[in-house]
């Protein structure tokens, strides 16, 4: 099968370079991201520092085992700055606090200004310059005035990010019917394309509490098997 569950970011292959495991955020529920690390020696469950998403991150080593990457995952793979410190980790717990004061002032602030959406979360980058807030919303929402009064008492920037029921899910976390941790909050980056004619072909029930996810979309783990059963069909 080509990339990860069903995409087309091609088949695995091994970039070069020493590539190892992190957790960001030590969520132990969290999806494990690759880094490299340009060069730098580390030990698993060592805290590092690492150049994400929002800037810098606070993460955990998990795996250093030779990693095989497909293109979609090198695509989202880290890079090693240094190794977490003492003053780190009390940013880090001082950084969460922040995110849930902040995470209920946004709240109450919506509220207020009778905003049609469902706040999700609030994300501050490691090195405090900026905040992402995540939210769904059935319409579009004019956040500018929410914005605008967040930025008055907080000296950063403000991101607003609309995430759909999937994304959503995957920040939640969760278990599945499976019994195991929802793969889109442990090991899937992106979404792909899945079908009610996926779970025809394999033979399973079309009742849709039984091939929904937590979402309420179709479970994704329908493409993983739809390859293989159009092959042997």
């Amino acid at each position: 099968m080509a990339g990860c569950g069903g995409c087309s970011a091609g088949n695995s292959f091994n970039p070069g370079g020493h590539y190892i495991g992190i957790r960001i955020n030590e969520n132990e529920d969290g999806r494990v991201v690759f880094c490299e690390t340009l060069g730098q020696s580390v030990e698993k469950g060592q805290r590092v520092i690492v150049e994400g998403d929002i800037g810098l991150e606070y993460a955990q080593v998990v795996s250093l085992r030779p990693m095989i990457l497909k293109q979609c995952q090198l695509r989202d793979a880290r890079r090693l700055v240094r190794l977490a410190n003492d003053g780190d980790r009390s940013s880090y717990d001082a950084k969460m606090d922040r995110e849930g004061a902040f995470f209920a002032e946004v709240v109450d602030e919506a509220a207020e200004k009778r905003l049609p959406m469902k706040l999700i979360r609030t994300e501050e980058s490691f090195d405090g310059r900026k905040i992402t807030v995540y939210y769904t919303s059935e319409s579009r929402v004019d956040y500018r005035k929410l914005v605008a009064d967040l930025a008055l008492r907080h000296p950063v920037r403000i991101e607003m990010r609309q995430v759909g029921p999937r994304d959503e899910t995957k920040m939640r976390g969760g278990l599945g019917p499976c019994g195991l941790t929802l793969c889109c909050s442990t090991f899937l980056k992106s979404f792909h394309p899945v079908t009610i004619k996926m779970a025809k072909s394999q033979n399973l029930s079309l009742n849709p509490s039984k091939i929904s996810g937590m979402c309420g979309r179709l479970m994704c783990c329908l493409a993983y098997e739809d390859e293989g059963t159009a092959k042997t069909a």
